[in-house]
Parts: C-alpha cells; sequence; structure tokens
C-alpha cells in the first residue's frame, strides 16, 4: 500500500478546517471543545512536517530558527500551544462559556414588562436553545441565542479570536517560505522528505 505524502500546507489546511467546524458548531456545548481540541493539535503540527519536510534543505536550515524564536516569542501561539499540551498531556478541554440571547427585532432594544422568563435548554446532542415569555398571559418564543467560548475565566478574547489569530500567522510562515522555494527556482510545494525512509510499501 503506497504512503500519501503529508505536507505542512495540507495540516495547515486540517486546522482551517476544524477552525471551520468551531465556527459552525459554536452553539453546542459538546460538540465545540472536540472541534477546538482537534484544531490545537493540527495546528501545532505544522511545523512539526515543516521541519520534517525540509529536513535536508539548507536555505530552510538558515531561514526556519528566525522563525522558531518568533513563535516563541508570540503569546497568541504560545497560549495556543500551552492550551494543546493540556488536553495532550494532563486533561480534556473544558473551556469556559458566556451565553445570552439576541433580542427579537419587534421588541427594539429592551422589553419593558412586569413579567419575564427565559427559558435556558439545550438538545440532547448538546445544542444550546432558548426561549422567552414576555407577559404573564404571553405565549413563549423562541429566541437567537449567542456563545462566547474562553481558555480562561479571566480571559475576555474569544476562543474563536485567538484560534484565528493562530491560524493567520502560521499561514504567513507558510506564505513566506513558499515564496523563498519559488525564489530559488524550486516547485512551490514539495512532498515530505524521504531520505531516511522507507519507500512507503507494505
Amino acid at each position: 500500500m503506497a504512503r500519501v505524502p503529508v505536507t505542512a500546507r495540507q495540516k495547515c489546511d486540517e486546522a482551517a478546517y476544524f477552525y471551520n467546524r468551531m465556527l459552525a458548531s459554536r452553539l453546542n456545548v459538546i460538540v465545540f471543545p472536540y472541534y477546538v481540541s482537534a484544531f490545537l493539535s493540527a495546528l501545532r503540527s505544522v511545523t512539526m512536517y515543516m521541519q520534517k519536510q525540509y529536513a535536508h534543505n539548507e536555505r530552510f536550515a538558515n531561514w526556519y530558527p528566525a522563525k522558531q524564536t518568533e513563535m516563541g516569542q508570540d503569546e497568541v501561539l504560545r497560549m495556543l500551544n500551552k492550551a494543546r499540551v493540556a488536553v495532550v498531556h494532563r486533561e480534556p478541554l473544558d473551556p469556559f462559556f458566556r451565553k445570552g440571547f439576541k433580542m427579537p427585532a419587534r421588541y427594539g432594544e429592551y422589553i419593558e414588562t412586569t413579567h419575564f422568563e427565559l427559558v435556558d435548554d439545550q438538545e440532547p446532542d448538546g445544542t444550546i436553545k432558548m426561549s422567552i415569555k414576555v407577559g404573564v398571559d404571553g405565549e413563549p418564543e423562541p429566541v437567537e441565542p449567542w456563545i462566547t467560548w474562553h481558555f480562561a475565566e479571566d480571559d475576555p478574547e474569544d476562543v474563536m479570536n485567538h484560534c484565528y489569530a493562530g491560524l493567520k500567522k502560521l499561514d504567513a510562515m507558510l506564505r513566506e517560505l513558499r515564496a523563498l522555494r519559488v525564489g530559488m527556482g524550486m516547485p512551490p510545494d514539495e512532498e515530505l522528505a524521504a531520505a531516511d525512509e522507507d519507500d512507503g510499501h507494505e
């Protein structure tokens, strides 16, 4: 069976895929943390695959140490890696979240009433659902929930924003490396170096 080569760019694309799944499932308190965990793992793998992919490239060997220093000093990338290490070595990801609901347009910016009820529930699959009841005799009406996720209780930044920033930084690094390769007259993308590996067949 032939081994399919995996590149650093493919791992970055994998992280982007999990980011999009996070975005699509942010109202699901069960599934969202799964995708965050997968995102963190894929994002961290980008530089690992990059080093393996260009292991025998002298130009890369001269270029990469400065990038390692930059990443080590980058607050967002350090925080994301710390979260990944915690997930891998200590405990499942358990982010904090804050939630509320979007006010129905017909009420304007606020509701004037002597009786208000908010029903906060979730579907069996983990999706948040909310409804409100305005007035004693009012009928319950569904409202659109919103939720923000946080790596720490005292971190005001949404997990999505941290992850997007980290993804953009590594994407920019890969673009810079691609430009470097093109400038050297080499193909834009390169498969895994296999000089020290078997031929990939069983």
